[in-house]
Order: C-alpha cells, then sequence, then structure tokens
C-alpha cells in the first residue's frame, strides 16, 4: 500500500519517509476497527525518533499520532495461546486507544477512575496513604513527560501492566488494546471485570 493509498482509505496524511512494509503494520492496525467509525479521525502519523518512548498522541487540534520508526524494526511479540502478536502492531493499537478515548472521553469520566482510585497529586506533593504514583524509572523515556506521575492510585489497583498505571489515559489505551486482542487474562478480579466490561462497550461502537 502507498502513502496515498492510505490516505485515501483512511483520510490520514503519512509521514513521506514511510516505507511500503511499514504502511503495510499501520493497515493491519486500522483494519481492526470498523473504518467508518475510524476515517478522518487521526489527521496525520509521523516518523520521529523518540528515544525510549514507542508513540505519542496529541489531543490537539491536529489529532496526530507520532511513532517512533525504531518500532518496526521489533521482533518481540504478545504471546497469547497460539497467536503471536506483533509489538509494534500493539504499539499502535495503543494509540488508536488515545484516539478512541479523544472520542469518547472514556478515561477522563469518573466511572473510569473510581475503579484505581485515580486522583491528582502534584509531583512535589507526599502521596498520601493506601495510594501509589507511578514514577518512571526506564531511561531514554523523557519526551514521555516527567518520570512522576502527576496521578496517583489505590495501592491494590490492579493492572494490564505497570505502565497503565503511570495515568487514567494510559490505563485505558493499554487495557484497550489488550482487549482488542482478546488478552483478557490481562484483567484481574472485580475491578478488572469492572474495566473489561468498559471497554467492550467502547468496541462494541468502533469494531
Amino acid at each position: 500500500m502507498t502513502i496515498k493509498e492510505f490516505k485515501d482509505k483512511w483520510g490520514t496524511k503519512l509521514d513521506p519517509e514511510f516505507k511500503p512494509k511499514q504502511i503495510d503494520i499501520l493497515e493491519k492496525a486500522f483494519s481492526l476497527f470498523d473504518k467508518d467509525i475510524i476515517k478522518n479521525k487521526i489527521k496525520s502519523i509521523i516518523l520521529k525518533d523518540m528515544g525510549g518512548v514507542h508513540g505519542k498522541w496529541s489531543d490537539r487540534k491536529d489529532h496526530q499520532m507520532t511513532l517512533n520508526p525504531r518500532i518496526f524494526t521489533f521482533k518481540r511479540k504478545l504471546h497469547h495461546f497460539d497467536k503471536r502478536i506483533p509489538y509494534n502492531l500493539f504499539i499502535i493499537v495503543h494509540e488508536i486507544g488515545h484516539c478512541i478515548d479523544h472520542l469518547e472521553k472514556i478515561s477522563f469520566r469518573s466511572e473510569w477512575k473510581r475503579v484505581s482510585g485515580w486522583k491528582t497529586c502534584d509531583i512535589n506533593d507526599k502521596v498520601e496513604k493506601g495510594f501509589k504514583r507511578y514514577i518512571e524509572k526506564r531511561k531514554g523515556r523523557e519526551a514521555a513527560g516527567h518520570k512522576k506521575s502527576s496521578w496517583i492510585h489505590k495501592e491494590d489497583a490492579h493492572f494490564c501492566r505497570k505502565y497503565s498505571s503511570r495515568s487514567p489515559r494510559e490505563d485505558f489505551a493499554d487495557s484497550f488494546a489488550f482487549s482488542v486482542f482478546n488478552i483478557l487474562e490481562k484483567f484481574h478480579g472485580k475491578d478488572g471485570k469492572k474495566k473489561e466490561d468498559i471497554i467492550q462497550s467502547v468496541l462494541n461502537k468502533v469494531k
């Protein structure tokens, strides 16, 4: 698929540096969703080396996704029973999840925040008892923002993976991506079931 063909099909302008094999991976990710829903929702995708950051989504008027070109060389796969899901495909679906969240405003709602007990907390403030804060310890992640999250969550909250505990929005994007690939064992206990139910209601609209 060419850059022009992708634009014609999805309404998304691609960075001129995109190569055909990279576009094919984008096409696989986008094709997981209803074209009538997702078309024209992501205005552009640019390639930018962001060190250890794999992707970013901008809610501003540009509605732009940024992908680190390094992800297209990743050999890592997520193992799910007999499936082997390329990690770069997961990353793109995660970023699409941010776009869907921007449209549906799920992680902004009290219903979502209540599940893990999300609260805002200045990075200079002490975390109150019974709560935890995500602190980024991986090198090369500066483009993702301050290493300390400005959100805290219940100490006993369960997440799909550690990075999900950074903020309500990352919690949603990760939960969304794992659900798209039907990796439901990532959802634990009553709180996990609540998240799974919320995500499923979104997937019913967009898949």
